[in-house]
């Protein structure tokens, strides 16, 4: 039986029976870093490390900061720890170029017209067809019973409340994508929504909005009662103008090297971006709340660091070379490691797997650690089923998880697996602060990691 003895911020120190290899720290200061990792990352003064904020500006410096102080190479160009792309934001849309007219009529934003943050510039003229939820049935539904129903170049009109669903949100959001998913691979051309019966109109667009950013077609709500009921019965030309002055965010991954000179070489990764303070992901409170994201993905990002000190330190796990990555935009649909895997500055096809650390901060609250994506190499059940110093309840799911930095990789045909603890009722809340973080987990998981990059050099899929 090992002890493992890990000191907290109040000077209290806790005995840890866990069956682990220890991790060793080098000195006295060493043995809070990990913690002190994500209390930095996850403060206030970072402003939910939004990208391409002064807040995403500080966590770059102190990773990067790290990853120079540990003796980690450079991995991009120009001796660069940086890699730099750009993260599309919301659009803004310039005053009297965005309206919808029918005969001699106008519904102008100021009137209930409310576009999309992410739509795109373009101009309609053309037909509409008004779709009714006349029955609790979908419309996908109703698409699959009327198969040669067409909507080619036709402005979709969604009717999203009516009287039996004013109380109700059941049409909404998940069911409502795959409505409009539906008529754009029927060829439609653009949608409105209509929401007549919904009174508060920014929050709900807001929300609505957020949910549908991934729908590639122009999506409009209409709130104006009158203008609802002329867009649902209309049987005239209609023309939709839709103009946009599209923004930008800078994002930038930070990678580094520990380079051994072996033939193999694995990544570990794991996501520092937040959501800042929710602007462009649904919050609609009115006083600014910082959304610090201590789990996700301070924790991951912390555990990352930790991994970096015990490989260091450890020379069994130093017969594979290790590719470290802090990723950004992956809160955004994964943008920066998708731009990693296609802007890699080596040949990817060399990475021997990949382990994505995301939101591993809440150990206590799901007593197990769930290791995603294990169907990417027939040999990850074996290689963490027979992990035999690890005392840590270990739940293997086959699924990708698609909504991480791992499924990246896994589309680029990697064997890749996302460390995680759990969703909970504070994820993507202001409320997931430091001080809900679990230490003693953090350090189990840390040691999972450290058996599993041990015990990988046994199955031969795992060495190039």
């Amino acid at each position: 039986m090992k002890y493992l003895i890990l000191t907290f911020f109040s000077g209290v120190s806790l005995l840890v029976v866990a069956q682990v290899k220890p991790i060793y720290y080098s000195t006295e200061d060493d043995n809070t870093q990990l913690l002190n990792d994500i209390q930095y990352l996850a403060s206030d003064d970072l402003l939910g490390r939004l990208p391409g904020t002064e807040g995403a500006t500080l966590a770059i410096e102190y990773i990067e900061n790290s990853f120079q102080n540990l003796g980690l190479k450079p991995l991009f160009s120009n001796n660069s720890f940086l890699q730099s792309f750009n993260i599309p934001r919301p659009s803004e849309f310039p005053k009297n170029q965005n309206y919808i007219v029918i005969g001699n009529d106008t519904l102008k934003p100021e009137n209930g017209l409310i576009r999309s943050p992410y739509s795109i510039s373009k101009e309609f003229s053309g037909w509409s067809l008004s779709l009714h939820p006349k029955t609790q049935g979908s419309l996908v539904q109703n698409f699959t019973q009327k198969s040669k129903t067409t909507l080619k170049g036709k402005l979709v009109i969604i009717e999203i409340f009516d009287k039996r669903h004013k109380k109700k949100n059941t049409r909404l959001y998940s069911m409502l994508q795959d409505e409009i998913l539906e008529a754009q691979n029927r060829g439609a051309e653009e949608v409105i929504l209509i929401a007549k019966h919904n009174k508060k109109e920014v929050s709900f667009s807001k929300n609505m909005f957020s949910k549908l950013k991934n729908s590639n077609i122009n999506i409009s709500i209409c709130f104006n009662r009158k203008w609802s009921r002329r867009l649902l019965r209309n049987k005239k030309s209609i023309l939709s103008m839709t103009k946009v002055s599209k923004r930008q965010a800078e994002g930038q991954n930070i990678g580094g090297v520990l380079d051994f000179g072996a033939k193999t070489t694995v990544l570990i990764g794991a996501h520092y971006d937040h959501l800042g303070t929710g602007q462009f992901h649904g919050n609609t409170s009115k006083e600014i709340e910082i959304y610090n994201g201590a789990d996700d993905n301070a924790s991951g990002v912390g555990v990352m660091l930790e991994v970096v000190r015990q490989v260091k330190t450890e020379t069994r796990l130093q017969d594979k070379n290790i590719v470290f990555v802090a990723f950004s935009g992956e809160e955004d649909g994964l943008i920066g490691s998708n731009f990693f895997v296609k802007n890699c500055p080596f040949d990817p096809k060399t990475i021997s797997f990949m382990l994505n650390i995301d939101m591993v901060g809440r150990l206590n609250n799901s007593d197990s650690l769930i290791i995603y994506g294990t169907s990417s190499s027939s040999e990850w059940d074996e290689l963490i089923n027979g992990l035999s110093n690890v005392e840590i309840n270990i739940k293997n799911v086959a699924d990708t998880f698609p909504r991480s930095d791992h499924a990246s990789f896994i589309k680029a045909g990697i064997p890749s697996v996302m460390f995680h603890t759990g969703l909970h009722k504070d994820y993507h809340k202001p409320s997931d602060d430091f001080d809900k973080i679990d230490p003693l987990g953090l350090v189990k998981i840390t040691g999972v990691i450290l058996e599993i990059l041990e015990s990988s050099s046994k199955f031969k899929r795992f060495i190039n």
